[in-house]
């Protein structure tokens, strides 16, 4: 049962998150675990699925969590051509070996993403054939 501070977050008859319920998001995120998350929230494990069950709060729980991951990925792009310009500066490195395992990793690299963009062009081929044929 909401109490009177949770209900802070629902005016105009609007279904909305409790006060409560948006404290609780950004640590149920950060937790590995449900379990840690009730205790570091102060939440209980029963609170925390009965809210699960509710679609709004399932819906913002989902929509904060694909913030965080397009965030991990755009920090992520940002850092691949510093990581593609490490690699190519061990090929001079002095050391033979380390010279080899760089080398390694691009042309393990640019055989994996020339297999993927082979795999893409041949399944929007097929996809094309198979709406042609609708």
């Amino acid at each position: 049962m909401p109490t009177e501070s949770d209900r802070i977050g629902q005016n105009d008859g609007e279904s909305k998150l409790t006060t409560r319920q948006l404290k609780f998001l950004p640590v149920l995120l950060a937790s590995p675990t449900y379990t840690q998350a009730c205790q570091a929230g102060r939440v209980s494990r029963d609170t925390l699925y009965e809210w699960l069950r509710q679609p709004q709060f399932k819906a913002e729980l989902e929509r904060q969590r694909d913030e965080f991951v397009a965030q991990g990925f755009a920090l992520l792009s940002q850092s691949v051509v510093k990581a593609v310009e490490t690699l190519v500066g061990l090929l001079d490195a002095g050391d033979g070996r380390l010279k080899r395992l760089a080398a390694k990793d691009i042309l393990d690299q640019h055989t994996k993403f020339r297999e993927l963009e082979d795999l893409t062009r041949r399944i929007e081929h097929i996809e094309e054939r198979l709406e042609s044929r609708r």
